[in-house]
């Protein structure tokens, strides 16, 4: 085995001044070229009608939940004339995420002890490792959604904690894992255990009503009133029916047009299971710009970890230009860097619009993000480069798919990955 050398180059002379100037400002600063600021314009050729005010998921992991509300709240402003700064209570879907995510794991655990698997197995520890955090994929969402149904932030707002969750994260947790211990003991009282639960998150983030009313005006200044309104009924209102969605990934590690699930994923029980058809990128960035045309705004999961510059809300390799400045190269493909640990699913967020170029290519894309106002009003830019790399799944409306891709949505799942695959981690993230 051998061994470091220092002298091979230690006396080595540096060619290039400019990395002294590394030394005291960060990478991200020094390391964008003066023209790629207008390259990356914030103008796009194609984009949905309205441009609503951004939300802020605050010191939460509630991405999903957030960009899934944004895909919502967008026809529902414009079929109400409502405010561009209408939201849905992410509050109110957060509380029942975390009383079924409870029930769930409680599940999980009953499960792994009665099929004899070990504490310490490798399964075991991860299903117990840190399973409150916030994260989600979009069919806990429709889970939650179709089950608890949907309610105006004016009537169920956020609290401190629901913006910043660590503490209730924290204090659920360490419950969850005292039931764990009573499953195993063959002690646990489920009905107790989950009463306990539903005063904690009362505590935390009030009681979600059943029925409330409803006052509004609309973009004419006229007054509007509904009365003992459940929130189910409220979410028909939107005549939105997210059954009618399609996830789609992109994973070059695994055969295309099959599908794919993550073992023990879920957050509801009786809610439908995790499932992606999996396609090449070329294929995906078509079926979004059929949905931009139609105005609908596209979830999506992506890693902002790459090349995110956050003074300019613009996601590109080329706007950090890393590898030019520091004269080195990264030779990772999108697949070398799942299977290696490089890249994951880290943040959901929605696709409004895209640019086409005088050549016909298209070039950029417009996103709206859930970190609140401020650069374009909070809204980012990621070039299409930077799509084909980073972005790795997308939520469609089934009529934008061929009937050669319905028929391949229809079948069954090929294979369920394990559950801490990348695929599986936007559910984890926090």
């Amino acid at each position: 085995m051998a061994a470091i050398n220092i002298n091979d180059w230690n006396d080595k002379e540096m060619t290039k001044d400019v990395y002294y100037c590394l030394h005291n400002n960060l990478l991200s600063e020094v390391s964008i070229p003066s023209n790629q600021l207008v390259d990356n314009y914030y103008i796009f050729s194609n984009k949905i009608k309205n441009r609503n005010k951004v939300s802020n998921q605050g010191s939460s992991g509630r991405c999903w939940m957030f960009a899934g509300l944004n895909v919502i709240r967008h026809k529902m402003i414009e079929d109400f004339k409502l405010a561009n700064s209408f939201e849905f209570s992410e509050n109110y879907l957060l509380f029942w995420d975390k009383l079924e995510r409870i029930n769930y794991y409680l599940n999980v655990y009953q499960e792994l002890q009665e099929k004899n698997i070990e504490l310490k197995s490798q399964l075991f520890q991860h299903v117990l490792n840190n399973p409150l955090e916030d994260g989600g994929q979009w069919q806990m969402f429709v889970n939650l959604v179709n089950k608890y149904g949907l309610v105006p932030k004016t009537i169920f707002p956020e609290t401190k904690h629901s913006s910043n969750t660590r503490g209730l994260n924290m204090v659920l947790t360490r419950k969850l894992r005292d039931y764990c211990k009573e499953i195993l003991e063959q002690k646990l009282d489920r009905k107790k255990a989950m009463e306990e639960v539903y005063t904690i998150l009362v505590k935390f983030l009030g009681r979600p009503p059943n029925k409330f009313t409803w006052e509004y005006y609309d973009k004419e200044n006229k007054y509007h009133k509904q009365v003992d309104i459940t929130p189910q009924d409220y979410y028909k209102q939107t005549k939105i029916n997210l059954e009618n969605y399609v996830s789609i990934t992109n994973d070059p590690r695994n055969e295309y047009h099959k599908n794919y699930g993550v073992q023990y994923l879920n957050n509801i029980m009786e809610g439908g299971e995790v499932k992606y058809l999996n396609l090449e990128m070329e294929e995906i960035k078509n079926i979004v710009k059929k949905s931009i045309n139609d105005n609908k705004p596209v979830w999506f999961g992506s890693d902002v970890g790459h090349y995110m510059h956050s003074k300019t809300h613009i996601l590109s390799k080329d706007v950090l230009d890393i590898e030019n400045y520091l004269n080195v190269e990264f030779k990772l493909t999108k697949k070398d860097r799942i299977e290696l640990g490089d890249s994951l699913m880290t943040h959901a967020m929605c696709i409004t619009g895209y640019n086409i170029d005088n050549y016909g290519v298209t070039n950029r894309w417009e996103i709206e993000n859930s970190w609140g106002t401020g650069v374009n009003e909070g809204y980012y830019v990621m070039s299409d480069k930077w799509m084909n790399e980073f972005v790795y799944q997308v939520i469609v409306e089934k009529k934008y798919l061929s009937s050669t891709l319905l028929e391949e949505w229809e079948q069954e799942i090929t294979l369920r990955f394990n559950p801490w695959d990348p695929m599986g981690s936007l559910a984890e993230k926090n």
